[in-house]
Formats: structure tokens, C-alpha cells, sequence
């Protein structure tokens, strides 16, 4: 099924749902077409492009249990695969994969893999954790480039605690390893990176690219073409966290993630557990913690996610905005000029009230929040999420559950759409019958030549529960924006 649902904040603060298109959502069937585009009337038109358990051209396993990064690089579009708590099948244990689409019409082939196999024959790399375009036009010494160097750069779920950041050469397609740090892996943690920005500071003029490290902090480095990798990394972190609080934090054990970056008004912000920090720019840079979110609720694996810098609607400059994850989930405006909060959205109960269901812990904004220009209503952003269903919760007509066995989670693949008045609709990802989107975690505008109206989706969350074959991408036409006011 497909959905739309709208908040208008009207004379209170806190947005309110209306369900949209009811008579369409009742019953609603879909004719699987040749190409296999599934739609509903008036909501555009959704077609699967990425099918797990398939094989390329070239004979190379295509799997995964989620699919957690797209990213435009080169006229292409390339995404992180990984195979967190995969029960492989006949293939056999695979590692952490770069997938690439080279056309709207071609098909998705393997473009790397990470295949380095621990004593006991595992995959030494079991999940892409973040993939990034990193642009440069200066080197390390703050001389300018004669033309500009933008490479990929990917992190994994190293099983043997090593955090690495892989950067792409575009001249020969090879992918070479810097460690960062290395640390014990635990049970219930592997240390990780989550997030890859660049950001020129503007005391020094240098382009720098900083690396969000848990559980070290913040790493920096600038591009050197003379060292493997092209990238200079500095030996210790510019921000340690390991003293940092983690207060409203509980999992993994308390442990800090730097889930993402942003430059807002000209400085630099990371997000890192419930707290957003500063950059401090200079020759002798330091961070400084502007906001520490008040209403971190009991349970939260991360704290905020997706930082985001948007135009001040209340006037000049930009302003944050960000995903606060848990159990106390919504999304809130920050102004780093005035240090104050505004509560855009309560996911809660915009979900509860949209599904005619109590709606428990939500994941909004897993990466970031896309940006998109649309025909019609102008520059919007896109957010995907997740939604828990408590178990004493009834599940609402025309919703399905995956019962992970420690929780419940709403199978669709939903997302938000944000409008530059702060008015929020709800969409649903059409799919084939009986398949579990459950988790919409990355979106970005088509990269390719006269495909501009058109939008990737791509996710799946395994919950820490067993999974196979679930890592999916979705295109759809950008008409799918459309919803009556």
C-alpha cells in the first residue's frame, strides 16, 4: 500500500496528522508490469532497482541485509552494502560490498568488495557503515588545487576493532585502507565510523575531511596526493568524546556516535550522541558543545542523527535541524545564534495519530536529510525512518509487523517530506506484495542526465535480529512528492 499523510502546525505547537486518500489505501492492489512499477492514483509511481539476491552481469553476488548509503559520484550512483546479522544461503558468507548503477536503465553491479577473511573464514568487513563524496580544492598545505579532486570515502564493521576510512581512486577504480585508531571489539560493539564530511576552515583556507570516530572523537586529515590514499590523516583525534557525557544514551553501552556533520553559517557542527558541537576554527582548531538536547527520553541508541543545515525561517542566516532518536523521538530546530530549541515535529505521536496506533521507539533521519528541488512546491527535505510498535499495540488496517522477537517494527518503508514553512507530509514506499521495506535509511536525487525528476530510496534495518536477501533500492518518479493540501 500507499500512503500520504499531512501536519499543519496550527494553533499549537506540536504538528498534528490527517490521513490522506483513505478510499485509496483501503484494499489497495498493484499489477506488477513487465518492469515491475507499482503505484497508486495520484501518488506517482514507485519501481524496484535493486533486488537483493541477485547476481551482475559479471557473475558476482549481489546480496545483503541492508543497504544503508547512496551516494551520486562521476555521473553515477554507488551504495554502501553490508551484512549485518546475515544468515547466508548457498553463496556463503559474503563481505561488505560497493554496489554501482551507471544508468537509470542498467543494472547494479558489484563495483568493490571487501573481502579480506578473518582465521575462521568470516569477512573481516561485514557493513559498510558510511560512504561519502569528499571534494577538495586545496592540499594539505592550503595551496590551491589547478583543478578540483572529489573521491569517494567509505568506513566499515571491522570484526577486528581497526576503524579504517577506504578512499576510491577514480583513475584505476581501487579502493586503499588508512587505520585511524584501533580498539578491542566488544559483544555488543564494534568500533566504528558513522560519518565523512569536508569542510574548509575558514581561519586557515584549508579543505579538510573529518572522520566521526566511536569511540575516539573526531579525526582530520587533508588531501596529499603523495601518501596512499591521497588523504594526510592526523595521528590523534582534533576531538576526543571519551570524557564526553552519555546521559540519555542507552546503547551501545553508553558508547558516543558522531552520526553526522554540517556547515551551518559557516562553521562547522557534528552531532554527537544528545549534544551538537562547534568547531572552533584555526591553526590550533578546538570544539566546543553548543546544545545538549533536554528531553532525551529513556532509550536512544544514538541520540541525534541527521544534521541538517536549512535556511533561518524566522530570519537571516541558517539554522539546524535534527533527528532526535528513541523513545522520545521528533525533530527539532536549532539556531546556533541564539541558542535556542523549537520542536518541529513529535514523531510519536505524528506516527501514532497517522496509523491510528501507539507508535514506541522511532529512527528519523538515519544519515542525513536529502535534499530536493521539486517542480511544485519547491526546495523540500526528505527524511527517511523506522517505527516500533509496542507489543500490547494493535496493528492498524492495511499495516504488516516484522516480530524481531525482542520488538515490533512497522514493515513499510515510510519517509517524511519537509516543507520550508516547517509543514511535514508522511509517504509510503510502494512495494511488491509481502516485502518487507521496514526501514527507509538513505535518499538522493537521481544523478543521471535527464533523469533529474527522479529519486532513489534505499534501506532496511535487521534489527539485530536474523536476516537475509533484505537490502533494497526503490526509484520513483518525483511526482510521488505530490500530495493534496
Amino acid at each position: 500500500m500507499i500512503g500520504a499523510v499531512s501536519s499543519r502546525a496550527a494553533a499549537r505547537p506540536v504538528a498534528t496528522a490527517r490521513l490522506l486518500h483513505t478510499a485509496e489505501l483501503a484494499g489497495l492492489a498493484f499489477a506488477a508490469a513487465p518492469a515491475i512499477g507499482f503505484a497508486a492514483s495520484g501518488e506517482g509511481y514507485y519501481e524496484p532497482s535493486y533486488v537483493a539476491g541477485s547476481y551482475d552481469a559479471a557473475g558476482r553476488f549481489m546480496g545483503g541485509t541492508e543497504l544503508r548509503t547512496l551516494v551520486a559520484h562521476g555521473g553515477r550512483l554507488y551504495a554502501g552494502n553490508g551484512y549485518w546479522e546475515d544468515r547466508p544461503g548457498p553463496e556463503g558468507p559474503q563481505g561488505a560490498a560497493i554496489l554501482v548503477l551507471d544508468a537509470p536503465a542498467a543494472r547494479w553491479r558489484v563495483e568493490h568488495v571487501f573481502d579480506e577473511r578473518l582465521p575462521n573464514g568470516r569477512a573481516r568487513d561485514s557493513t559498510i557503515s558510511t560512504l561519502s563524496r569528499i571534494p577538495f580544492d586545496t592540499d594539505g598545505n592550503g595551496a590551491r588545487l589547478p583543478a578540483p579532486v572529489a573521491m569517494l570515502a567509505a568506513s566499515t564493521w571491522d570484526l577486528t576493532g581497526a576503524t579504517r576510512v577506504f578512499t576510491r581512486s577514480d583513475a584505476n577504480g581501487s579502493w586503499t585502507a588508512a587505520t585511524l585508531s584501533q580498539d578491542p571489539p566488544a559483544r555488543d560493539f564494534l568500533p566504528q565510523i558513522r560519518s565523512i564530511f569536508t569542510y574548509r576552515d575558514k581561519a586557515t583556507g584549508l579543505a579538510r575531511v573529518f572522520a566521526g570516530n566511536s569511540p575516539r572523537g573526531i579525526f582530520s586529515g587533508a588531501y596529499d596526493p603523495r601518501v596512499a590514499g591521497s588523504i594526510r590523516w592526523d595521528a590523534a583525534p582534533e576531538l576526543g568524546v571519551g570524557g564526553n557525557p552519555t546521559a540519555g544514551l542507552s546503547g551501545p553501552s553508553g558508547r558516543l556516535r558522531i552520526s553526522s556533520f554540517a556547515e551551518c553559517n559557516g562553521s562547522l557542527y557534528a552531532a554527537i550522541g544528545q549534544q551538537i558541537y562547534q568547531r572552533i576554527d584555526g591553526a590550533t582548531p578546538s570544539w566546543r558543545a553548543v546544545y545538549t538536547n533536554p528531553r532525551p527520553g529513556g532509550h536512544s541508541e544514538s541520540g541525534l542523527r541527521g544534521l541538517t543545515a536549512i535556511a533561518n525561517p524566522g530570519g537571516a542566516g541558517e539554522v539546524l535541524l535534527a533527528a532526535v532518536e528513541g523513545d522520545m523521538a521528533r525533530i527539532l530546530r536549532f539556531d546556533p545564534a541564539t541558542g535556542s530549541e523549537t520542536q518541529e515535529l513529535d514523531l510519536r505521536r505524528f506516527l501514532s495519530d497517522a496509523w491510528q496506533t501507539q507508535v514506541g521507539y522511532v529512527i528519523a533521519a538515519y544519515n542525513d536529510m536529502a535534499k530536493f528541488h521539486d517542480s511544485k512546491s519547491g526546495d523540500v527535505l526528505l527524511i527517511g525512518l523506522e517505527a516500533f510498535i509496542p507489543p500490547q499495540a494493535p496493528t492498524p488496517a492495511g499495516h504488516a509487523i516484522v516480530d524481531l522477537g525482542h520488538g515490533r517494527v512497522e514493515d513499510g518503508g515510510w519517509y517524511l517530506v519537509r516543507y520550508r514553512d516547517a509543514h511535514y507530509d508522511l509517504h509510503q514506499i510502494a512495494a511488491p506484495a509481502g516485502t518487507a521495506l521496514v526501514a527507509t535509511r538513505s535518499i538522493v536525487p537521481s544523478p543521471f542526465p535527464g533523469d533529474s525528476n527522479a529519486l532513489y530510496f534505499a534501506g532496511y534495518d535487521a534489527n539485530k535480529a536474523p536476516a537475509h536477501n533484505t537490502a533494497w533500492v526503490i526509484r520513483a518518479d518525483s511526482s510521488v512528492l505530490s500530495v493534496a493540501k
